[in-house]
């Protein structure tokens, strides 16, 4: 392409002049004034960058130590828009954090009311929530990591075609704030049919939770088909869900 002087066009930066080419033509501005590493690193007026930066590297650190906690629930479930979900979670968790920007982190935004309703509400699978699993009654032990549902009912959940049958995985998830660390602790499975009628469900931890952290109950479904010689998973849209108490 050639300018409209008939000169040859330039790109690049040339005696503190930066050209370029916009909309087909070739433009010019002046040099420097822009987000460069340097001026990231040590300009006083990019500590707001410098905030942001250290929040989005924290959350996503955070994201990262989460997933590998909840790994037995999640390896599964193939979903290639879960990290950035959560991910957009996380952030809005974190601005839940009455302090100073650079400073607030997820986990303390976990410890709020609002950070907690958060959570519990995320929507992992397109499949059951907590409250078509659970029912509208539960009683969540954060000591004993025991988990009640008061009025659970198989036919609450909308059975993919075929499916007969859903597994359910428990198990409760602990997070300590002052290492940044997650632990998942396995309980339960139990295999429910879709014909089983109304009533109490508890399900239990083999090992306490340790005291004075945030925890959190977790409940995995899977629909399966029963056939004479074994289950057989369901891969309908639905067929899967998790929900966080």
């Amino acid at each position: 392409m050639a300018s409209d002087n008939k000169f040859p066009p330039i790109k690049g930066t040339y005696n503190g002049i930066n050209y370029y080419f916009q909309d087909g033509k070739q433009r010019q501005r002046k040099a420097g004034g822009g987000f460069t590493t340097e001026s990231i690193k040590n300009n006083p007026k990019m500590q707001g960058v410098r905030d942001s930066n250290q929040e989005l590297a924290l959350c996503s650190k955070f994201n990262k130590h989460f997933k590998e906690a909840l790994f037995p629930l999640i390896n599964d479930l193939g979903d290639g828009t879960l990290h950035q979900r959560l991910m957009k979670l996380f952030m809005q968790i974190k601005t839940l954090v009455e302090a100073p920007a650079g400073q607030r982190t997820v986990g303390k935004g976990l410890f709020c009311d609002m950070g907690r309703k958060l959570l519990r509400e995320f929507k992992f699978t397109n499949g059951p929530q907590t409250r078509d699993i659970l029912g509208p009654i539960t009683d969540f032990n954060a000591e004993t990591g025991a988990l009640k549902a008061v009025a659970f009912d198989p036919k609450r959940l909308k059975f993919p075609k075929g499916s007969t049958h859903f597994f359910m995985q428990y198990g409760v998830l602990e997070y300590d704030l002052k290492t940044n660390a997650f632990r998942f602790l396995a309980g339960d499975e139990v295999v429910v049919a879709a014909e089983e009628v109304a009533r109490e469900l508890e399900l239990t931890c083999a090992e306490n939770p340790v005291a004075n952290r945030e925890v959190f109950g977790v409940v995995k479904v899977q629909f399966y088909q029963k056939l004479p010689d074994r289950y057989y998973k369901s891969f309908a849209k639905g067929a899967v869900g998790i929900g966080i108490v």
